[in-house]
């Protein structure tokens, strides 16, 4: 079913089968429980992880790999069983953005990715324990550091 929401980014008609349910929230928001992915053609790769009760509540969000193209995890076990996931590519993983006016100090937050599950539409913010992965780490040089990774194996080849 087709229906109209007011959304940060303006009034969208989504289709309901779209809805993602975070049955405990995501931390800070945890009385939100609906969100819907939006994928604006002009901020395209940010996304826009949108709260359907809250209409000023909305995540710029994207692809971590797109960002450090070494980027991984491994989901621990309850968090697959609950999300569904019988292989990685039923998940969609995606990264919070933190956008401030200056454009060079735009954060990733790679330590705690969100995962949507594509078979049940569930989502859940995952903390990841590693001393690789921080809340916020700088785009611009996570871009130069996958830069470098790409340059050296196209030099080993």
């Amino acid at each position: 079913m087709i229906k109209e929401y007011e959304t940060k980014l303006g009034s969208v008609k989504i289709d309901t089968e779209r809805t993602i349910i975070f049955e405990y929230g995501i931390p800070g928001f945890e009385d939100l429980k609906q969100f819907v992915l939006l994928e604006p053609e002009d901020t395209y790769p940010i996304m826009w992880l949108a709260s359907l009760e809250e209409k000023n509540v909305a995540f710029p969000v994207t692809f971590p790999q797109l960002i450090r193209n070494d980027y991984q995890f491994t989901l621990p076990q309850d968090l697959t069983e609950y999300l569904e996931l019988d292989k990685p590519e039923e998940a969609i993983i995606l990264s919070i953005l933190t956008i401030p006016e200056k454009e060079d100090e735009i954060t990733i937050n790679l330590a705690a990715p969100i995962i949507i599950s594509q078979k049940n539409h569930k989502g859940v913010q995952c903390l990841i324990e590693s001393d690789e992965y921080k809340i916020r780490h700088l785009l611009k040089e996570e871009l130069e550091r996958s830069k470098v990774i790409l340059s050296a194996q196209k030099d080993g080849e």
